[in-house]
């Protein structure tokens, strides 16, 4: 799987993932920066490392280091998760395979799964796996709002949870303005959530079959109306729009 300097890659812990760094300069280490203070180093080998299994969530800085450098040449971001929303076996055989979508570089596939689970997390206001978040506080309201919903655990010392995603301030917290760190993620992912981010995968890897910027086409059998996205909603594809409203998290306002 090739990787750019200064991008973060969603891992699953249920996927084994080689990572190359793309680029023309060649590298002879890795090293992988942990949350805990440790540092990971491995060789290359092609600018290649297998990646590691760590306990999800977790977040990973890579650095790439010449040979003769002390200092990386390159970084880039791992996210790890416990699975993603649907396998690339499943993206390989949508629809029976007739797109033939297995016949695409790994790199292609992998982009596209991200770039959907990345809109319809962003578009649905949820995470469907727990991930480590962080909201940066800067101390000037009696509760923080957090940026993300169902909070399951909260790694930033010196505040307890007042709601799904509302915390208070222990006696004697600060300095300000600081970031705040927790785990969120909804407990269970939904058949047809997987359904929809599988399906949104799909469009985006199809050809347009429509001129772009084009919102409607007149024909022999009437006018035809295209659903666009950031219009009709989130996405171009009405049954994804709809997993987005029923199983996101709505609309929330603070007074």
């Amino acid at each position: 799987m090739k990787v750019h300097p200064d991008t973060s890659i969603r891992i699953a812990n249920s996927e084994t993932v080689s990572l190359e760094l793309d680029s023309d300069v060649t590298l002879s280490q890795a090293r992988l920066y942990l949350r805990s203070g440790d540092v990971v180093a491995v060789d290359l080998a092609d600018n290649t490392f297998d990646f590691p299994i760590f306990a999800a969530p977790t977040t990973v800085k890579i650095g790439w280091f010449e040979s003769s450098s002390d200092d990386a040449v390159f970084t880039s971001y791992a996210e790890v998760v416990s699975r993603h929303y649907f396998t690339l076996e499943q993206l390989s055989g949508f629809d029976g395979g007739r797109d033939d979508f297995g016949d695409l570089p790994i790199e292609m596939q992998y982009a596209a799964r991200q770039a959907a689970t990345e809109v319809f997390e962003e578009a649905s206001g949820r995470s469907f796996v727990a991930r480590i978040g962080r909201t940066k506080d800067y101390g000037r309201s009696s509760l923080l709002v957090l940026d993300h919903h169902d909070i399951r655990e909260l790694l930033t010392p010196g505040y307890v949870q007042v709601s799904d995603s509302q915390l208070e301030r222990r006696p004697g917290c600060g300095p300000f303005p600081r970031w705040v760190e927790y785990v969120y993620g909804a407990p269970v992912m939904p058949a047809e959530v997987s359904r929809a981010v599988l399906e949104l995968a799909a469009y985006t890897l199809r050809p347009s079959n429509r001129p772009i910027g084009a919102t409607g086409e007149s024909t022999d059998a009437g006018y035809i109306h295209y659903t666009i996205a950031g219009r009709d909603g989130a996405t171009a594809i009405p049954e994804v729009n709809a997993a987005i409203q029923q199983f996101g998290a709505g609309e929330h306002y603070v007074w």
